[in-house]
Formats: C-alpha cells, sequence, structure tokens
C-alpha cells in the first residue's frame, strides 16, 4: 500500500469533500430546526446553489442525517422534502450551534423564579445546552439581544409593546400566558400617603406605573430608588409610598409594619393589564431558535407561576427556594 500525504491532491480532495458534507449537514440541520416536523426543507438544488456543492454531497448529507436518527424525511419529488421526524437534540449538535442564552429580569419575583424553571426545565429535556443570566433594567436586556450578546430577552407586554413594538426589523416576539410576568395582584403599593414617591428610572415598568399612580403634577415628588428597595427605604424614612413588584422576603411588608395596599387609578390597572405578560425577545436572525422556543409547553410556565404566586407566605416550599439560587 501506498502512504498518502495530507498535501496529495487525493488527500485535499477528500478533505474539501468533507467540509463541504459537514457544511450541507449544517445548513439542512437548522433548516430543520427552524420548519419543524410537517414541513417540507428547501430543494436539493437550493442546497447546491447555495453552498456551492453537488448532487451527491446533499444525498450523502441527508443519508448521515438519517443514519444518526436526527432526521426522517420524505421526498415529495420537485417539491423537496418532508420533515417526517427530527430529534431537536441532534440537529443542534450536527449544526454545531452555542448554547442558548437567556437574560432575565433580576431574581426576586416568584414570576421570575418560574420563567428560569421553565426554561432550565425545558431546554434540558430538549438536550440543548443553555445559561441563564439576569438583568436589571428592560432596555439593557434587549440590546443584549440587539448586539449579539444574549439569544433571548424576557420582558413584560408592555415593555415590548413599547420599547419594541410589532414590527421590529430585528426582533421576534413569542407572548407567554397574561399573568406570567406579573400574576395578579403582584404588583402592590408600599406605605402612607406622604408625597415623596420612590421611582426606578432603570425600570420601564415601575417608572411608568409610578407616573400614572403618583401624577408628578398633582404635587408627589419622586425619590430615585432601585424598586426592590422600595420596602427598605419607606421603612428608613427616606420615602412615602412607592410601588413594588412582590417578591420573596424573610420579613413580608406587612410584618414590618407597612401599609400596604393594590394600585387605586385605571390608568394604572389599564397599564398593568397591559404588561401582565411575559414576552420572550428572540433575533429574527435566529428562526431555529424561534421554532424551538415556539416548540415549548407555554401551558407548564404559566402552571408554575400560578402554583408559586399562590402558595402563602409560611408555605416550606417558598422557604425551600429562598435558600436556591
Amino acid at each position: 500500500m501506498v502512504a498518502t500525504n495530507s498535501s496529495s491532491p487525493v488527500a485535499i480532495a477528500s478533505a474539501k469533500l468533507q467540509r463541504a458534507t459537514e457544511t450541507v449537514l449544517r445548513s439542512i440541520a437548522i433548516d430543520a430546526l427552524a420548519l419543524g416536523a410537517g414541513m417540507t426543507l428547501p430543494k436539493g438544488d437550493s442546497y447546491r446553489e447555495r453552498l456551492g456543492v453537488g448532487a451527491g454531497t446533499v444525498q450523502q448529507a441527508f443519508q448521515i442525517l438519517a443514519t444518526a436518527e436526527a432526521l426522517t424525511t420524505q421526498s415529495r419529488g420537485h417539491l423537496g422534502r418532508q420533515i417526517v421526524e427530527s430529534r431537536i437534540d441532534r440537529l443542534w449538535q450536527i449544526a454545531e450551534l452555542d448554547p442558548v442564552r437567556l437574560v432575565l429580569p433580576p431574581r426576586g419575583p416568584l414570576e421570575v423564579r418560574a420563567m428560569a424553571e421553565f426554561s432550565a426545565t425545558s431546554f434540558r429535556r430538549l438536550d440543548i445546552p443553555y445559561a441563564i443570566a439576569h438583568r436589571r433594567g428592560a432596555s439593557e436586556r434587549i440590546d443584549a439581544v440587539r448586539a449579539g450578546d444574549a439569544d433571548v430577552a424576557i420582558v413584560s407586554s408592555g415593555v415590548a409593546a413599547q420599547l419594541v413594538g410589532a414590527n421590529d426589523p430585528d426582533l421576534e416576539q413569542l407572548v407567554h400566558a397574561e399573568g406570567t410576568f406579573y400574576a395578579p395582584n403582584r404588583l402592590l403599593v408600599l406605605g402612607g400617603e406622604g408625597r415623596r414617591v420612590a421611582i426606578d428610572s432603570n425600570s420601564w415598568d415601575q417608572r411608568r406605573l409610578t407616573e400614572l399612580e403618583f401624577p408628578e403634577e398633582e404635587g408627589f415628588e419622586y425619590v430615585e430608588v432601585d424598586f426592590p428597595r422600595v420596602p427598605v427605604e419607606i421603612l428608613r424614612g427616606n420615602v412615602d409610598v412607592g410601588i413594588w413588584h412582590e417578591m420573596q422576603t424573610l420579613i413580608s411588608p406587612t410584618l414590618a409594619g407597612l401599609h400596604v395596599r393594590q394600585p387605586r387609578r385605571a390608568a394604572t390597572h389599564t397599564m398593568l393589564e397591559q404588561s401582565s405578560a411575559a414576552v420572550m425577545l428572540v433575533s429574527k436572525a435566529r428562526p431555529e431558535l424561534q421554532s424551538v422556543l415556539g416548540s415549548l409547553h407555554n401551558r407548564d410556565f404559566a402552571r408554575r407561576v400560578s402554583e408559586l404566586t399562590s402558595l402563602p407566605d409560611d408555605s416550606p416550599e417558598l422557604l425551600d427556594l429562598f435558600w436556591t439560587v
């Protein structure tokens, strides 16, 4: 047998074929993820023209995907191949896609806990690698996706409507059920009837709700406070009143002696209703991720939010969650 060195024409041709096949594999895998079962993949001519490969390479790629039990297709003649069955985890690996990076609101509210649990459970079930980070400020989370520093940002439906809009050229919105960002009766007004009002300029929702509930033109004075610290700043005497998204604390505001009520003004309630749903924002340049996120069982998310926010303050489960990151 004659040895073939790596710079020989045969070795170079073999390497080129391998690279071409890998390119086609990744392209088909991404298309299959984006389309889902029952949909029709682009025709072979499309892959040949787009990737500059031969018909044999495309056929070989489909055979490899079938052998790996990643993708089962059925020929539809000149229409292309219909996806009969696919394995998301194997297609994700073959496509060499990076872990999904999700950026969520700050920890504390039980709705955010449910978001994190739902995301982690969903991606583990799909066997897709992921990473979850928490970042304050909806606009900062949105900017992270636009800049490519994150793949998914979760914001309220009010923020999505105002800061993104229905026809954003870059971001796709995947809307969850109402009450998944702000569960019923979880947005509270703490404190008495004074004029010094806590406002968090970094939180679009808290700032706008505060402006509606405590209009500046009626003599209210805004004091900059991070919204999680509203109870603390009231107890310290730095502010009189503030809007607070209820979160896990060992001592509830009521036990701490604070007056607690629901917002009173109709405009505040209207905005809260329009903002209660959690929205996943994902780049339109990632159709495969949009499809995977759209396939998740969002009922599980809504159910988990309802379960957590319905627990009494002295629930052992809540205490366990308090010590769990």
